[in-house]
């Protein structure tokens, strides 16, 4: 009897400190939750030509497909996110967007279904989900040429850290952040069942109150899956050559004999740097996307191609602009100084030259593609398509300059616009005959007003180009959020 009550005691005071914690666990996440969000929101799309234009569908997470001349578009978005404190210690988030679209062509996808915890800095997420959105939404591809929000999100697991972590012997100025990240690339494809690899890490350095410099890379590598070409067959995806893919090495035996020679799989990625500096008036952010493929690229032997960009955000926010941005946008050169030929003299012959073709590739011929969408900038355009299947983009060689900029017109009616020009050239090894040159621009007016249940959009785009003439589309958005 003595033994049963000591052993009573016991569970109870155990029951207790488990409850204890279990009440902690759960008020710490709670208070670290906002409330849930929910949005329903449904787009009208109108376009002249058998396309939308180019602004209608670029940037748009694989939403809406280009290939209509009519869609009626309906969002319904439900989630959770962390409160934006950064004290922030523990907590959780999840969401899911659903899309229902209806046109010449119909289509239903779920774009985001995820979930996510947060323990000290630290962030576990899973799922299909989106990256933040940078420079107000006016940048081409969010500031990074190797990763926008074209298409729709890869399934993937992530581990990061949550913004920006302090050194502990420099907690005033240097920290950190970083992302490994694992995808399943699971459309139809060339390689069947091929994976994306993910990482990337930045620095972050204040030397003064007003200035902040940003300094990093970003790593992909889609690797191992099953060529459609029966001569390459199953590609090696084992443990150990997992490693040799993430490190960027070259294959062992069992591995193409190009990858025997070179880095293992589709290795590809960009330096990134951004200047932000504040200002009484405004926040001025100046940034760089420097592209790489393989060793030339690394070593900035394609050193004029760049996307660089400067944002301007005003300190007011109810001002005519609030935020203007240009950038430009230059791929042409990709390794290839001087002329695309060299002469060898042991065999008397013109040969060419090795460059970059960024984001296509010899093996995974889909290149950095997701459901017929470009996850690079979209301003690497067309695609080339196949038995409903991407392999490869028609244009990676080109110019751009852009422009976007957005306000108020009055405290309830919001503006936006943007104006590309982008000349293409085709690729090096199948280029143009004459330059393509095509103008896309956008305009949009939203209302919104806390005491006006809905809020309301109508917006017009338009695509210029000198052979194909003008596509001129129309957009009418109505969104409700809870």
């Amino acid at each position: 009897m003595l033994n049963a009550n000591l052993l009573l005691i016991m569970n109870q005071k155990m029951f207790k400190i488990f409850f204890a914690i279990f009440l902690w666990f759960t008020l710490s996440i709670s208070s670290a939750q906002n409330p849930v969000q929910i949005s329903v929101s449904n787009n009208t799309l109108a376009a002249t030509d058998s396309i939308l234009p180019f602004w209608l569908t670029a940037n748009q997470h694989g939403k809406i497909k280009q290939s209509n001349s009519f869609l009626n578009i309906t969002d319904i978005y439900a989630g959770q996110v962390y409160q934006t404190n950064t004290d922030l210690k523990i907590g959780y988030t999840w969401g899911t967007n659903l899309i229902a679209a209806f046109g010449n062509n119909n289509y239903f996808q779920v774009n985001q279904v995820f979930a996510g915890f947060l323990f000290h800095g630290w962030e576990i997420k899973g799922g299909m989900f989106y990256n933040d959105t940078k420079y107000a939404g006016l940048s081409t591809t969010n500031g990074n040429l190797a990763q926008s929000q074209n298409s729709r999100a890869v399934p993937a697991i992530r581990f990061s850290t949550f913004g920006f972590k302090s050194f502990p012997f420099a907690k005033k100025w240097l920290s950190f952040y970083g992302e490994y990240e694992e995808g399943f690339l699971n459309d139809e494809r060339y390689v069947d069942g091929a994976h994306l690899h993910h990482k990337s890490l930045y620095f972050k350095f204040k030397p003064a109150s007003d200035w902040d410099l940003k300094i990093g890379f970003e790593h992909y590598v889609m690797w191992g899956g099953t060529s459609r070409n029966e001569t390459v067959g199953e590609l090696p995806d084992g443990f150990n050559d997992y490693w040799r893919y993430v490190f960027a090495l070259p294959g062992y035996d069992d591995f193409l004999e190009t990858d025997q020679l070179n880095s293992s799989g589709n290795q590809l990625g960009t330096y990134q740097l951004e200047v932000v500096k504040n200002f009484s008036k405004l926040v001025a952010t100046f940034y760089l996307s420097h592209p790489f493929e393989d060793n030339s690229g690394l070593n900035w032997h394609n050193l004029p191609d760049n996307l660089l960009g400067l944002h301007l955000k005003i300190n007011k926010d109810d001002s005519f602009i609030t935020d203007i941005l240009y950038e430009f946008t230059n791929t042409r050169q990709q390794s290839i100084s001087d002329s695309i030929y060299w002469f060898d003299e042991n065999s008397g012959k013109w040969k060419m030259k090795e460059f970059d073709n960024y984001y296509n590739h010899g093996i995974y011929r889909s290149g950095f593609t997701y459901r017929q969408q470009t996850m690079s900038s979209p301003l690497f355009f067309p695609l080339k398509l196949s038995d409903g299947i991407s392999i490869g983009i028609r244009s990676n060689r080109f110019f751009a300059h852009h422009i976007g900029a957005r306000g108020y017109f009055s405290e309830n009616f919001r503006w936006k616009g943007m104006l590309t020009y982008i000349q293409h050239l085709g690729t090096w090894s199948e280029p143009y005959i004459s330059s393509q040159n095509q103008v896309s621009g956008f305009f949009e007016v939203r209302f919104v007003n806390n005491h006006f249940p809905l809020e309301i959009g109508v917006g017009t785009a338009a695509d210029f180009d000198k052979d194909k003439g003008k596509n001129l589309g129309f957009n009418l958005s109505v969104v409700k959020n809870w």
